[in-house]
Formats: C-alpha cells, structure tokens, sequence
C-alpha cells in the first residue's frame, strides 16, 4: 500500500481545470521489498498512564510505515502515509466523524462553528471560525488563515490544485504567479471568524474539499515552501516534532487542543506516536506479532497472512476499502467499441481468483461505486453472474463468436508493480481464452497512468484502479463521465461517453444535497455495468494489525483515513 493516492506528475493546469474536480491519480495497494528497516520498542512516556473506559491513555506508541510520506506538508501531501498522520496535526474548517464504517464518512464541523451555509444557486458558501482557537505555537488562529492555506496549495503547484479551480479567481492566481496576491473569491473577517467562498459554477462535492487535508489550516505567515523538514504549526490532536524523510515521524500530543473543545474530534488519547520507516513488510509483520512493535500500516504479505490469522488473533481484521479495482474498456478502439465484446469480458472474468491473486485481500464485486459510498445499490443479481461464484465462459465464448471479433489483436496494458502485473497477465489470459488474441503489454510503474492516459498509446483495455479522495460518488463517477476525457491525462482510460450517463452524473454533481441525488448515482453505476463499459472486479481490503498490548476496540478503521491514530490505546 505504498500509495493509496498519487497525483500524476505531469498534469497540467490547463487540463486540470479544464475537469475542475478530476480527483488525481491511484495506485497498487500493496508493495513488497526486502530492504532492512529497524525494529522499534514500546515504551511509555511523559505522566503515569490514566485508565479509561475499555483501556489506558497515555505512553508511546511505536509504529512502522513501508513507504515514507510524499511529503509532510499539508499543502502537498497526496498519499495515504501523508493523510494518515496529517489529519490528526492539520484540522480543516470542515472534517469527518472519528467513526467506522458509512459514520466516518459523514461531514461534521472541524475548526468551523456548523456546516456551511450555501446559497440557492449552490455556488456561495459561507462559515464561521469558532472562536478561541490557537495554533500548537500558541499563535491565534484568524479567518484570514483560510484563505493563505489554499494560497499556498495553489502556489506550490500541489496535486490538490484542481479540487480548489472552482473558487472564483484561483485560475488567474495560479496564471499570474503571484503568492500574496488576493483571492476574490475567498473573502474572510479576522474580526468576525466569517469566512465567505464564492465558485465559478455549483460543485456539489465542494464541501469535501473543504475537508481535505489540503485545506487544513496554517498561519498565515506559513512559507510558500515545501515545509516537510519542519511542518508548520497546525490545530489537532496532535502536532508533528519530528519529520525526517525515509526515516521517521514523531507526532506528540498538543496539550492546547483538549481545551477547545470541538465536538466528536478526539483530544488523542497517545501522549506518543513514534513512526519508523520500514520498508521489509516481513520484518514488520513479525516485530508486531513479537510486540515488538505497536502498529503496522500496511497489510501483510500474502505469504504470511495464514501465520498472523494464526499468531495474531484478536489483533488483526481485514476491512473494506472505498476502492474499486477494474479492467479498464476502450470504448473508442476495436474489438471494444462493440458492446457484446465488453460484455464478454465481464462474464469471462474469475474474481475469486483475482482475490487469490491479492492473497485473499479483495472483496469481489460487480459495481463501480464500493459498498460503504452514497449512492452504491448492490447489483442485484449482477447481470454477469454472482461475483463470488464460477465466471460464465461459455456465455463469454458465444458474445465473441456473435460480435465477429474472434482472433482479434488485443493488448492488455498493466504496470510492473506488485498487483497490477499478475492481474493484466490474467485477464490477458482470459480474453484469449473466450477467442480473442490477447497479450500483456507490461511498464515501469510510475509512467503507467501517463501512458494509457494518452490517446495517442490507443490502450485497448488495462489495469486501472481507483481510491476515495473524499467519501462522495462524484470522485469516482468522473471516470466514466465522458466531458471527463481529454487527450492527455486522461483518467476516463475506456474514454466512456454515454449521453444517459454524462446527464445523469452532471445533474448530480452539481447538487450539494447528496442525499436527494444518490439515486441518480446509483443509476448511473448500473448503466455502465449493463453495458460493460468497464468490468469491476472487487473492492481492495486493508488491514487492522496491532500489537497484543493495544486495546483492540480503541483501533477504528475510518473510512477517510484508514486507521484513526487519535483514538488507539494500551489495554
């Protein structure tokens, strides 16, 4: 899981804002080396540990990260390791609930006093700042703050720059290059706490932006610089006191936030959270099984996970992502242009062993929306069959012979890394089994995207793969909304353009009421399987993996942000 979420180096801003909300780029969930890393020990700290209800608080956590952050800046941090320690030292005006399942994806106030308040015409939103707030500096915290934060985003050339296009004058911003030059569209009162944004056109996912990590607020003398070697001041649970890259991150609690009082954010209950870089998944797996260490990210590898169900039990639980792994289409290129060809390949594919091939980590399923999304409605029954049961080949085999396109030349794109190889030397395997004349086109890992974004490679059908920005189907629904497609980096790789489909999803996206469109989702969702623009094949599992001195109902699996390391405890 070394990159949940990656942003595509070479996007450019004409295309970015161009897609306006086109959420960047994913990866493999899981990467193997064999490098050595070092074991670190659990150790306690600072005042006597204080029992509370199900456990203890204080002491030092000790955990191990495979891959190091991207880059410990709010305002450039675009990976899973980054968001999972950001979110507990970077509050934003708005946040999500510390909770499992759909709970956590629920919006709540963060640093704002309520929910915005949006106009008629959904393009106007306005806060207010609670007041009292302070920085782990001690420095106040003014309304201002806001509008220096996304100033820095946008400045820094950060992949989070597209969500924060919409706000009236940011493109202008970005043109002129100019860090302190005013936003017109963000209009704050250090007096008051208001905080007023104004958008160019409604985007109905625009209050999820607002509770990304990209927009959780620094001072407003933050520098326009990469602030990863000494990460600026920020209001949370927890303040960052130690960022060496490749090496480690030291959170320690922030004794100022307990006293602001913000409903359903934890005050962290760790007086200590100590991470090390480690990029030997099978040392980390056998430290924390010896308790040697607290807390591992990333799930074990698959040659292992039969010893830590055997050896780890009642600390280890896998658990369902807001991912969807799926073989991209190319609508636009034969044999694939023709419906019953892409059909064919829904029915072909075997997701049970596509789920071996992820070491039993991959939850099988026939929607492109996953299951903890507004707007997901199961598939049932899946027009292809019941995805955890036998494919239906010889139903594959007789949409081949109808549509003509036996023997035809296929390429099956994939990259070199630890999933996405084996899975593209499969469904190759299976499109020439059900007639067509397929081969695995395999390259390097991190011009993958790039290349099958391009429309002159003309990629037939592919590997593609997609993690949550944000808990709204307007992140995932843009891949198959064909005003998406564009001729480089393009993230619509089947370039899937069906006017039914465009409609429904734009209507939605524009409507901040996600509870009175998820109907229109879902319809969507089930349009592009019935025709098989795409074929889904399942939902990516992680893992919970803790050592035996951790009270194991404290370790919450927040949908947003994987493990909540705010709420972990001793027993």
């Amino acid at each position: 899981m070394s990159k949940i979420r990656r942003a595509i180096a070479a996007l450019m801003l004409v295309a970015v804002s161009a897609l306006v909300l086109a959420a960047c780029g994913s990866d493999n969930s899981s990467t193997t080396s064999t490098s050595a890393g070092t074991s670190a020990s659990s150790t306690s700290s600072g005042d006597t540990p204080t029992t509370s209800t199900g456990g203890t608080t204080g002491g030092t956590m000790t955990g191990y990260l495979t891959s190091s952050p991207d880059y410990m800046d709010p305002a450039l941090s675009y990976t899973q390791e980054g968001w999972l320690l950001l979110w507990t030292a970077y509050t934003p005006l708005l946040t999500y609930k510390h909770a499992e399942g759909a709970a956590g994806s629920e919006l709540i106030p963060g640093l704002a006093e309520a929910l915005p308040d949006i106009s008629a015409d959904r393009k106007t939103y306005k806060l207010k700042l609670r007041s009292g707030l302070k920085y782990s500096d001690g420095t106040p915290v003014k309304a201002s703050d806001f509008e220096h934060t996304i100033q820095r985003v946008l400045n820094l050339e950060s992949g989070g720059t597209a969500f924060y296009l919409p706000i009236v004058g940011t493109e202008a911003y970005v043109k002129n290059a100019k860090p302190d030059a005013d936003i017109p569209g963000i209009v704050t009162d250090d007096q008051t706490g208001e905080i007023t944004i104004k958008l160019t056109k409604p985007v109905g996912s625009f209050a999820n932006v607002l509770a990304m990590d990209f927009a959780g607020l620094v001072p407003g003398n933050t520098p326009f610089k990469n602030m990863t070697t000494d990460p600026p001041p920020g209001v949370g649970p927890y303040m960052v006191t130690r960022s060496v890259p490749n090496r480690g991150i030291t959170l320690k609690k922030n004794p100022a936030f307990a006293s602001f009082d913000i409903p359903e954010i934890p005050t962290g209950n760790m007086d200590q959270i100590d991470i090390t870089i480690n990029k030997n998944q099978h040392q980390q797996v056998e430290d924390v099984i010896q308790n040697k260490v607290d807390f591992v990210n990333d799930p074990p590898p698959s040659d292992l996970v039969r010893e830590v169900n055997e050896k780890a039990k009642g600390r280890y639980a896998p658990y369902v992502t807001n991912s969807t792994y799926y073989v991209f289409l190319n609508n636009r290129v034969a044999p694939f242009d023709n419906e019953k060809v892409r059909q064919a390949v829904n029915y072909a594919i075997d997701k049970r062993a596509l789920q071996r091939i992820f070491g039993g980590l991959l939850a099988p399923s026939c929607n492109f929306l996953p299951p903890g999304m507004k707007g997901y409605v199961k598939h049932d029954p899946c027009p292809y069959g019941d995805p955890t049961q036998a494919p239906d080949t010889a139903k594959a085999k007789q949409l081949i012979q109808e549509s003509g396109a036996a023997g035809a030349d296929v390429t099956v794109w994939g990259d070199d890394e630890a999933l996405s190889k084996p899975v593209t030397e499969y469904v190759a395997s299976v499109m020439s089994d059900i007639g067509l004349k397929a081969t695995p086109k395999i390259v390097e890992g991190s011009v993958y995207f790039q290349t099958v974004g391009n429309q002159k490679t003309k990629a037939q059908a592919g590997f593609a793969n997609w993690f949550q920005d944000f808990p709204h189907p307007a992140n995932f629904m843009f891949l198959i909304n064909g005003k998406s497609i564009q001729n480089t980096n393009n993230q619509n790789f089947g370039n899937v353009d069906d006017p039914e489909i465009n409609k429904l999803i734009d209507d939605a996206d524009a409507n901040p009421d996600l509870d009175a469109v998820a109907d229109q989702y879902a319809k969507a969702d089930r349009l592009a399987i019935d025709h098989g623009y795409i074929a889904p094949y399942g939902n990516a599992e992680l893992t919970k993996l803790v050592s035996d001195k951790i009270d194991w109902s404290s370790v919450i699996a927040q949908p947003v942000y994987n493990v909540d390391l705010t709420q972990i405890r001793f027993k």
